[in-house]
């Protein structure tokens, strides 16, 4: 069973991230299958000149909940970047993580972003909530 992101009215698309390419590999988020990756968002996979997918990495646990609907409780990479060797990666929860590809690992998880860029709530497709103070 495959479980490709399909935007519904259920939660805004996932965000376009480019791909980051670091000594000719090219990294980018793919959507991962709930049955052989265990969750949709998070999934970063690194490829070869050719576009042939040379492996798959998991950057952060994303469990989902049997009560909910599936495509709103996945959280997509908000960003991408190369610093040195590293790739730096914020989601939408604003969470950073550094990943030493060549390791083949998430090496650490970098301060917390600040603030979302959007007043839309990624997850829902609406208006954020903002508490005065």
């Amino acid at each position: 069973m495959n479980h490709k992101p399909d935007p519904g009215a259920s939660r805004a698309p996932p965000p376009r991230v480019a791909p980051v390419f670091i000594a000719g590999v090219r990294y980018a988020q793919v959507a991962g299958d709930v049955d052989t990756d265990g969750q949709v968002g998070g999934i970063l996979a690194a490829y070869d000149a050719s576009s042939r997918e040379l492996w798959r990495l998991r950057i952060y646990e994303n469990a989902r909940r049997p009560d909910l609907e599936g495509d709103v409780q996945d959280v997509w990479f908000r960003s991408m970047r190369a610093e040195g060797s590293l790739l730096v990666i914020e989601n939408e929860r604003g969470e950073r993580f550094e990943v030493d590809p060549a390791a083949r690992r998430v090496v650490g998880r970098a301060a917390p972003a600040s603030q979302p860029k959007s007043d839309i709530d990624p997850i829902s497709g609406q208006q954020r909530i903002r508490r005065p103070g």
